[in-house]
């Protein structure tokens, strides 16, 4: 199969013959015909997910830049409301293990949020997910218009995806999900190659990746903190019996600013109803 170099300026990378296809036609819809096209990248990490994805982007747009790539639902949202018609974002989360469900939350909503957006505006969507199955299950029907699966091959190397178009992306996530399994139903192409190319300069783009994974983690250690500082409140107000006022003051005791009077009786509210659902 001969190979296809998509040429931009000084820049060069292979895209599987299979997948110009189907990207040429998503562009005459999108460009032509009023449409919005909704895509989901996904695969293990390290499998290349995110460059593939970034191929994608920059063959459908050639415009596609770093400033258009998001690592968080508040960039991408943001970045929705920016830019120009046919343009192509790219939500690239920042997982770890640890937050990949809290994330995918965060996909679920920023997709309710602009939905109406990305059609008006007829834009190329790209979600780069550790899994399709994640999703919600309207948008991963609906909305979501075909899935990417990027996977190792059986020795181990990347490089390799294959194609889920709407019907084949559908029945898949009805009876794949329990499982996670990708192997029914059979995607109607064979397996796709692609090299290890990046569309954007990729020192920038590992550093932007970094920063927003490192944000995340604060984030969620502050989230935790949080909820335990409400449990080591829960524990004062139920074993020993300390008014709301007490237990507001005990941090000014050791020379820390006390918690506010309204967090105080919003946890008071749901001692009651934990107490009237018992």
């Amino acid at each position: 199969m001969k190979q296809e170099l998509i040429v931009k300026q000084k820049e060069s990378f292979y895209i599987d013959p299979i997948l110009k296809q189907e990207l040429d036609r998503i562009k005459i819809a999108v460009t032509k015909k009023d449409r919005d096209f909704v895509m989901v990248v996904d695969g293990e990490e390290g499998s290349g997910k995110s460059v593939l994805a970034m191929q994608i982007a920059k063959y459908l747009d050639h415009d596609f830049n770093i400033k258009k790539l998001s690592f968080n639902a508040e960039q991408f949202i943001d970045k929705i409301k920016k830019v120009k018609s046919n343009s192509c974002i790219v939500l690239d989360e920042a997982y770890n293990a640890s937050n990949a469900r809290a994330s995918l939350t965060e996909v679920n909503r920023s997709m309710v949020a602009v939905a109406t957006e990305m059609r008006q505006r007829n834009l190329f969507v790209i979600f780069v997910l550790p899994t399709f199955f994640d999703l919600d299950k309207y948008f991963a029907l609906w909305r979501c218009r075909a899935l990417i699966h990027v996977y190792f091959n059986k020795k181990g190397d990347r490089g390799k995806y294959i194609i889920f178009p709407k019907t084949q992306k559908k029945l898949l996530y009805l009876y794949g999900k329990k499982k996670y399994d990708y192997s029914k139903p059979h995607s109607p192409y064979p397996p796709c190659s692609f090299s290890n190319h990046y569309t954007l300069d990729e020192k920038e783009y590992r550093e932007l990746k970094s920063q927003a994974f490192k944000k995340r983690v604060v984030s969620n250690m502050a989230r935790n903190w949080f909820l335990q500082r409400n449990a080591y409140i829960k524990f004062l107000f139920q074993q020993h019996g300390l008014t709301q006022d007490e237990v507001a003051k005990i941090p000014a005791n050791y020379g820390i600013k006390a918690v506010g009077e309204r967090q105080i009786s919003n946890l008071v509210k749901e001692l009651m109803n934990e107490k009237d659902m018992a």
